[in-house]
C-alpha cells in the first residue's frame, strides 16, 4: 500500500472515532487505546508528508535561483 493510501485509511480511522470530545469520551477503554494508536499513525504520516513538501519548497527556493526561487516569489 502507497504512503497516500494509508493516510487515507488512517484519517478514516480517526473519523470513524466520532465528531466531537463527547463521542471519544463514550468510547469504551479498548477503542480509545486503539484510538489513539490510530491517530499517533495518522500523525506520523501527516508529519512524513510535510518532511516531503519541507524539502520540495527548500529545494525551489534554492540561494541560486535568486528571484524566481519559490520562497522569493
Amino acid at each position: 500500500m502507497n504512503p497516500a493510501e494509508q493516510l487515507r485509511e488512517a484519517a478514516d480511522a480517526v473519523a470513524r472515532l466520532g465528531c466531537s470530545s463527547a463521542d471519544l469520551a463514550a468510547l469504551p477503554d479498548a477503542a480509545v487505546l486503539t484510538g489513539q494508536r490510530e491517530i499517533a499513525e495518522a500523525r506520523r504520516l501527516l508529519e512524513m508528508y510535510a518532511a516531503w513538501m519541507a524539502a520540495t519548497i527548500a529545494d525551489r527556493s534554492r540561494p541560486e535561483l535568486g528571484h524566481s526561487g519559490l520562497a522569493a516569489q
